[in-house]
């Protein structure tokens, strides 16, 4: 079976939205890779070439030309690789071609970079920032507590619905936590249970909430569910009046002010993976690399043997 180069590329963002149910953000940023390699092979072969003609050697001039034009650091030019690999292991499993072009080019090694967290000193002035009036003070704390005290991502977040929140009543046993639903990447669900701050502050919010037959959790002055990019304004706007520096300041790295917060607490990397929702444990590990002041006092420990 033959396949022209632009229908496989259909074929393949098909199978990412259907069969691994990305995020159309993700699918988008492949399909953007894809267009810029099929442009380069219509130059390089003043035609668009069949799939068996495209081979290791024009791979590796289109990322020579990537690097010599762009100058690409070696997380972008990372990304465009990882692209083409995971498109032409499709074409692979698929039968479209006999061998994977890509088997023999590797991915530049990448400088680990630590995560970017707030301290617990600059947390707290970001969660007290919002006023305690209105019914949206009251949302946009709960905006801050879930992002900080759950780790849940920004899409996570805006997707939340009141039905997915589940918070202790008169009659729940004493000791009984609440906790929340999350919808996260390829829908996998995972509980992630809440502590007595983001409790409370959903507890104030709900009070507060305006009637609708809207299931969003939170919403707008319109009684419409928030739009991630809206969450993400507001969350710029409280760092700013706590004096936080923007650099330090976005949903993600609340996420992983939490989970750096958790291992410094001892908190196993496993629990970790288990709350984020990371489905590889190196995704998480990085967090392990965080406590520098412990494993110094821990070294230092052995100049008293």
């Amino acid at each position: 079976m033959t396949r022209s180069l632009p229908e496989a590329v259909d074929e393949y963002l098909r199978y990412l939205r259907v069969e691994r149910n990305l995020s159309p953000r993700t699918i988008r940023a492949y399909q953007y890779d894809l267009d810029k390699f099929r442009i380069f092979l219509e130059q390089h072969f003043r035609m668009l070439p069949t799939l068996p003609r495209i081979n290791t050697e024009d791979i590796r001039e289109y990322l020579s030309k990537l690097q010599a034009e762009r100058n690409y650091r070696s997380t972008s030019l990372a990304r465009r690789i990882a692209s083409l690999r995971s498109f032409f292991r499709f074409l692979t499993e698929q039968g479209y071609l006999k061998t994977n072009p890509m088997l023999t080019i590797r991915t530049p090694k990448l400088a680990k970079k630590l995560p970017i967290y707030l301290t617990t000193e600059e947390l707290k002035r970001l969660l007290t920032a919002p006023e305690n009036k209105t019914w949206r003070d009251k949302r946009d704390q709960a905006i801050l507590v879930l992002l900080a005290m759950t780790g849940i991502r920004l899409q996570e977040l805006a997707s939340l619905n009141v039905d997915d929140i589940n918070l202790p009543t008169g009659s729940t046993p004493a000791g009984a936590a609440g906790s929340i639903r999350v919808l996260g990447k390829g829908a996998k669900e995972r509980i992630i249970p809440l502590n007595a701050t983001a409790v409370q502050a959903l507890q104030a919010y709900f009070e507060m909430r305006p009637y609708t037959e809207n299931p969003a959790l939170l919403l707008n002055r319109f009684k419409k569910r928030l739009f991630p990019r809206t969450i993400d304004k507001k969350l710029k706007k409280y760092a700013l009046k706590a004096g936080i520096k923007r650099a330090k300041i976005s949903p993600h790295k609340l996420r992983h002010t939490f989970a750096t917060l958790l291992h410094l607490s001892d908190v196993d990397i496993l629990e970790i993976q288990r709350l984020l929702g990371h489905s590889n444990i190196t995704s998480t590990a990085i967090y392990t690399h965080t406590n520098i002041k412990r494993l110094k006092t821990a070294v230092d420990k052995l100049d008293k043997l």
